[in-house]
């Protein structure tokens, strides 16, 4: 318990942060568009002036999360990232409020259409914000609490008499809502805490990247130096094996079409798949050059010159981008009636 309750590591707060301010801007504008929308249905069902109100309120609210989202975008990079986290909190706790006014004080008496547009508009902004806000805890929450659970004790508890089941079936919903959310906020920290695992991992490996390739060069001299003897050449097969397996750095083996023969246990734990369920798959779906030079060329997209390159690259499991590194493009020997092939080995960028 002590445990979930510590502050997230820095490098893994600052993507959350950055994960919320990539819809941010987007949700304020839904936001904004839909107070604009419901100031319509105000002053259609002749409630224009406390709608004016409303509407002034949320253009404020709008405004606030436009300002929020203009300073994160040309904050100072080595500033603290907390005060954004809680200024996202305090923007969306002011949206909950513009909301949950919207379905207690402005809730219409006479039925109509205005009550099924009340209730649509807050359960679609609530449930649709679930994932813009969740990568920090407390954001949607801030949202969704005073939006939903004020417009619930209003509707089944105050307005019209206690409907008892209605209204704890209402609460219920709520507080789903409310789970759903915690739960999403803990799997992104997850997965945020595994990917920057993985470059720390790359990190300190980085040193090693220059070191393995020349002892790679001399492997290769010592076996076309040795070619005349099958004992040396089973001795150099089982030495290059080994560092293949053991090595810390993930490492490929491709065909000359670039597609994946072989990796080691690194490469399995960075794409999170087998190397069974990678063989025979292209090397363009995991690795994707930053310079965008490889255009599907088979191996001779990832070279320019030269037997070996470097290229800075993404790389991706699952289709997402887990991690950023230096992989180092070594060609293989051919083998008897094959086309050449070629090894990756990644590295953490230069810092």
């Amino acid at each position: 318990m002590a445990e979930n309750s510590k502050s997230p590591d820095p490098a893994v707060r600052a993507l959350q942060v950055d994960e919320v301010f990539r819809f941010a801007g987007t949700a304020a504008g839904f936001s904004f568009f839909g107070a604009l929308l419901t100031l319509g249905v105000l002053a259609d069902t002749g409630d224009l002036g406390r709608g004016s109100v409303w509407f002034f309120g949320a253009t404020g609210v709008t405004l606030l999360r436009v300002m929020i989202v203009v300073g994160y975008e040309r904050r100072d990079p080595k500033s603290s990232i907390e005060p954004w986290a809680n200024l996202v909190i305090a923007a969306n706790l002011l949206a909950g409020i513009q909301w949950g006014v919207l379905g207690t004080l402005l809730f219409p008496l006479d039925h109509g259409y205005r009550e099924l547009y009340t209730i649509m508009v807050i359960t679609c902004f609530v449930g649709g914000s679930l994932t813009s806000y969740s990568s920090i805890k407390w954001a949607h929450p801030a949202l969704a609490i005073p939006a939903t659970i004020p417009t619930a004790i209003y509707l089944f508890f105050a307005q019209g008499g206690v409907h008892f089941y209605a209204g704890v079936g209402a609460l219920f919903f709520c507080f789903a809502i409310y789970y759903y959310s915690l739960k999403l906020t803990r799997h992104l920290e997850e997965r945020f805490a595994l990917q920057v695992a993985h470059e720390d991992l790359l990190r300190v490996a980085g040193g090693a990247n220059q070191r393995l390739e020349l002892e790679n060069r001399e492997l290769a001299h010592r076996a076309a130096v040795r070619a005349a003897s099958m004992e040396s050449a089973r001795e150099q097969a089982e030495r290059l094996f080994a560092s293949f397996l053991r090595s810390p750095l993930p490492m490929l083996e491709c065909d000359s079409a670039a597609h994946v023969v072989s990796c080691n246990p690194a490469a399995e734990r960075l794409l999170g798949e087998r190397e069974r369920e990678l063989q025979g798959r292209a090397l363009s779906e995991h690795v994707i050059s930053t310079g965008r030079k490889h255009e599907g060329n088979g191996a001779l997209g990832y070279f320019t010159t030269g037997d070996a390159t470097t290229q800075e690259v993404d790389i991706l499991a699952h289709g997402v981008r887990v991690s950023r590194a230096v992989a180092s493009f070594t060609r293989l020997p051919a083998h008897e009636g094959s086309s050449p092939g070629f090894s990756v080995v990644f590295a953490a960028p230069p810092r």
